[in-house]
């Protein structure tokens, strides 16, 4: 079993027949249905008949689909990973193309955590899943997840190994780490209604661990000047 099983197809594709691509709407549209219940109610509560009953379809027809509700997390989790290391390596790739101040890890962390929070504000019940029930997968599941998971930590790590080599000796294990506590957990504060957008967000994350690895930079050396805290 691999994440090949989740293709979010707006409509047939080129060499796609019209059932692949309406299979693959419905799996997303159950997925999507699993996640709200999943961060509703938690895993464990969650029945598949409710599942079912939020994505419209009887429960003989979602098993259609997934064989198990833990299948169901597994994708849900697959899905969020595999689409945010997907995307920053598409971005890392263009931003050391392109050189000079794109390419520094600077301009490169504040990339990574706006892709992070656009992907997950925009989908703060996968964000809930994906912290909440990282533990309740076993086996193949398991194993497929969490290699995704070492990636995008990896990710980010390199990132933090350039900026502490650079500027210090912070610990860049500890400064990821520190990082994704932060961002991760956004779910439990955040109101689209009255915090900022994930463009700001994520300039003002940026702006705080690049401030404490890298102190150069320019915001604390212009707050010195002005006699700001």
């Amino acid at each position: 079993m691999n994440g090949d099983k989740l293709k979010e197809t707006p409509g047939a594709k080129a060499g796609e027949t019209a059932t692949t691509a309406k299979y693959d709407r419905k799996l997303v549209e159950i997925l999507h249905a699993a996640t709200e219940i999943f961060a509703e109610v938690g895993y464990d509560p969650a029945s598949i008949r409710m599942v079912a009953d939020r994505a419209g379809v009887s429960v003989p027809g979602l098993y259609y689909y997934v064989r198990s509700k833990e299948e169901l997390l597994y994708l849900i989790q697959y899905r969020v990973f595999d689409d945010l290391v997907r995307h920053y390596d598409e971005d890392r790739e263009r931003m050391l193309s392109a050189g000079g101040e794109a390419a520094t890890p600077a301009a490169r962390l504040r990339r990574f955590i706006h892709n992070h929070l656009s992907f997950v504000l925009a989908d703060l019940p996968s964000l809930t899943v994906c912290t909440r029930e990282l533990g309740r997968l076993g086996g193949a599941y398991l194993q497929q997840v969490e290699a995704l998971q070492r990636r995008y930590f990896s990710q980010a790590f390199e990132i933090f190994q350039e900026l502490c080599n650079r500027h210090g000796d912070m610990d860049p294990r500890a400064a990821t780490l520190a990082m994704f506590g932060a961002i991760n957990w956004v779910s439990t504060w955040y109101d689209p209604a009255s915090d900022k957008s994930a463009d700001e967000l994520a300039d003002e994350f940026a702006r705080l661990f690049l401030g404490g690895v890298s102190p150069d930079d320019g915001h604390g050396a212009a707050q010195s000047r002005r006699g700001q805290p």
